[in-house]
């Protein structure tokens, strides 16, 4: 296969023999729901620094953070260092996973609401949240493996031809100064730009490839549960370390070689990549026009996820609950996640690099990762292109066999025992087994759906706000209930959910209505910088094309003056337009008729109505305008709908907020005593409250609290400086 060689195939055949081989040594070793889905809850530092790792990076995270720099500049960092201000508070959710003492995040709600319709109604949640998340690093990688190995130009049929040509002359038109070119020149870009045409073509159905990934997932993560996932991504983690540092060697020597080291040696690549690319590209928030991640939308990013990541269904186990004990869990969960985000430093500096080498030679930016790995690596055949896709695929299994398991426990103890108990915890096991394939055939489908990896992020962000408020809530306020919870899932899941799905199913006319056809018209915007020797060249062609124009046309355009190097420019960029209300944008039939595509974005009928002149506004803001509504209203509904309902039971809220009162014990049976003990007089533990004897549930907090966040904070503001630092390497 063009782009794969033999000593590729090699490589990732041994990978998937070992991970197969832990899976089968582990299934040996698994013989109740405990071990299976906690492993015993005997987990050190070190496997639980690795497992949140490992459950946290899937392929996505490198993928979809270049593909966002590709396109707006270092402020696409954000797509996955966003979570980094979530960091300080996981600090606090290790001891708190690991003192709920539950085995899913489901039996919170059956232990805190007294509702087995809850818990079973969030293992549904739980599934398509997995379902989401493996789906993007399925994407990932087959975008990978689609830019890896695409067809030759030669081997094109005549449609393919036409798309490339097209692909050609829109990157030829978006090289150039928006303000010289003619009228004629802008409609052409405005219309390539709806028909997105494709630079690459795949050898193998990107589909087929998605299936494939499936089908392997679900092998090994059926065989071994929580054991042999925690086991792997000890390796996995390895790799994801190595693939994030693999393409950064390659790439400096290629633009060293490119374009000429000016005899500082490799690292002159960095000084190159400053003059190749725009000032504003090594912003870390980029404008309001250049870039999806501007103050604004990463500070709604941010809240949203801070509400929601509580509540992702994987974060109980790799979190802190499987660990030995209090201090583990919240040493794996923050030094796991920090981990991430040293890691996503790199996978930035990688694709800024990518993009000073082969910004013009890919349409779709999920693509970069992919293009760079069989560019940079493949001529040497010596496996590193099979390496590469070894190290993804370890990111994306790394995640899916923690969900799987996951996925597996709240399907076996939230949905099916309830309705079967009394069976042998063999027979749980193995339904445990079985349940966890179902998320990866959802995975597949949404993946093949989607195969767009920042909608699929979008998606995740967003879904938990189901829940989200309902955990943060219930843990602190006791007055919380049940009846509160249903009313806010049922209004959250059909209004942010049900109806952008199914009206556009119910009103087929609505996907052509020119009414919501709408899209956003971004001014041009004007740069300002230092002339560098590429604006020279290309202040030439221009000048030269100037004059080769019809003269009518002269008289419209002004003649480029000519530049030297250091003369203060400026130069006109046209910003792509977005759709305001559907989510996969505007499709073009061949007829020239449009048709939206993807869900219907009901937010946006209310600020049309509100007045808002949706068009001029730029296209974060439609994203930001999106999100308040999430976040604001599931917490006004829980509070208001609890104040005129009954309270939960008090035997049961006692039983729970007396656990989270209780340190855990590292002995499983002196544990179980101490909670039975503390059970028969919870009062006693009310001076532990900052607000004793009321329904405000928040803990005084200890000197281990305040130190660690401290001190987690000022690693989070070292890892910015870092990132700050990174970009001005070179400059």
């Amino acid at each position: 296969m063009a782009g794969i060689q033999t000593t590729d195939i090699i490589v990732m055949i041994i990978y998937f023999m070992i991970m197969i081989g832990i899976g089968i040594y582990s299934r040996k070793r698994t013989k109740d729901q405990e071990g299976f889905f906690m492993g015993g809850r005997g987990f050190g530092k070190i496997i639980q620094t690795f497992a949140a790792f490992g459950a946290g990076t899937s392929a996505d995270s490198p993928i979809g953070t270049s593909r966002n720099i590709i396109i707006g500049g270092l402020s696409g960092i954000w797509t996955v260092l966003n979570w980094l201000f979530c960091t300080p508070f996981y600090w606090f959710f290790g001891k708190w996973y690991r003192r709920m003492r539950i085995i899913t995040t489901g039996d919170f709600y059956d232990e805190r609401f007294d509702s087995r319709g809850l818990a079973g109604t969030y293992a549904i949640f739980a599934l398509v949240f997995f379902m989401g998340y493996i789906s993007i690093g399925f994407s990932a990688v087959s975008k990978t493996i689609y830019a890896i190995a695409p067809k030759s130009e030669v081997s094109l049929n005549v449609n393919e031809k036409i798309e490339l040509t097209e692909f050609r002359q829109i990157k030829d038109l978006e090289e150039k100064d928006y303000s010289l070119l003619t009228p004629e020149e802008r409609q052409e870009l405005e219309d390539l730009r709806v028909k997105n045409p494709r630079g690459l073509f795949p050898v193998i159905n990107p589909n087929y490839i998605i299936i494939a990934m499936g089908v392997v997932a679900a092998i090994y993560g059926i065989l071994g549960g929580l054991t042999a996932a925690y086991f792997t991504d000890l390796i996995q983690g390895t790799m994801i370390i190595l693939l994030s540092l693999i393409l950064i060697p390659f790439a400096l020597m290629g633009i060293t070689n490119k374009y000429g080291s000016g005899g500082e040696g490799l690292f002159d690549g960095f000084r190159i990549m400053h003059d190749m690319l725009p000032e504003e590209f090594f912003d870390i928030l980029g404008s309001a026009h250049a870039s999806d991640f501007t103050w604004y939308y990463l500070t709604a990013i941010v809240t949203m996820n801070l509400i929601g990541i509580i509540v992702q269904p994987h974060q109980l186990s790799v979190g802190g609950a499987t660990a030995k004990d209090e201090l583990t869990g919240r040493i794996g969960i923050v030094s796991g996640n920090l981990l991430k985000r040293f890691c996503t430093l790199f996978w930035a500096l990688t694709a800024l690099f990518v993009l000073t080498l082969f910004s013009k030679e890919f349409s779709d930016p999920d693509l970069a990762w992919g293009y760079a790995t069989r560019m940079l690596l493949g001529p040497l055949g010596i496996g590193l292109v099979g390496l590469m896709l070894a190290c993804l695929l370890a990111a994306v299994m790394s995640s899916v066999d923690a969900y799987m398991v996951a996925a597996s426990a709240l399907i076996t103890r939230n949905l099916y025992r309830p309705f079967s108990p009394g069976k042998s915890e063999k027979f749980y096991v193995n339904i445990g087994r079985t349940s966890g394939g179902i998320i990866i055939i959802g995975a597949i489908y949404l993946s093949i759906y989607f195969q767009d990896v920042f909608m699929q992020f979008k998606f995740i962000w967003e879904i938990p706000i189901i829940f989200g408020a309902s955990l943060w809530i219930g843990l602190f306020w006791r007055r919380a209930t049940a009846a509160a919870v249903w009313t806010n899932v049922v209004f959250s899941t059909i209004f942010f959910f049900i109806l952008p799905v199914t009206i556009p199913a119910i009103i087929p006319n609505l996907s052509t209505n020119p009414k919501y056809l709408l899209m956003t018209k971004p001014a041009p915007i004007v740069r300002e910088y230092e002339a560098k020797e590429f604006d020279i060249i290309e202040r030439d062609d221009e000048i030269q094309r100037w004059i080769n124009i019809p003269e009518e046309e002269r008289l419209v355009l002004p003649k480029p003056e000519k530049i030297n190097v250091g003369d203060k420019i400026q130069k006109t960029f046209k910003p792509k337009s977005a759709s305001i209300f559907w989510t996969k944008g505007i499709n073009v039939h061949a007829d020239g008729s449009l048709e939206g595509e993807g869900f219907f974005n009901l937010e946006m009928i209310l600020f049309q109505k509100l007045g808002m002149d949706l068009e001029s506004y730029p296209n974060p803001l439609i994203e930001t305008l999106r999100l308040p509504l999430r976040i604001i209203l599931p917490i006004l509904i829980i509070i208001l709908v609890s104040l005129f309902t009954s309270p939960v039971n008090r035997e049961k809220t006692d039983r729970f907020f007396t656990k989270m009162r209780i340190t855990v014990n590292p002995d499983h049976e002196k544990d179980r005593k101490n909670v039975k003990e503390a059970l028969k007089n919870p009062a006693r533990y009310e001076h532990l409250k900052m607000f004793p004897n009321t329904n405000f549930e928040f803990q005084k907090l200890t000197k281990e609290d305040i130190i660690g966040f401290i001190i987690v904070w000022i690693m989070v503001i070292g890892i910015i400086g870092m990132a700050i630092g990174m970009a001005s390497i070179g400059s």
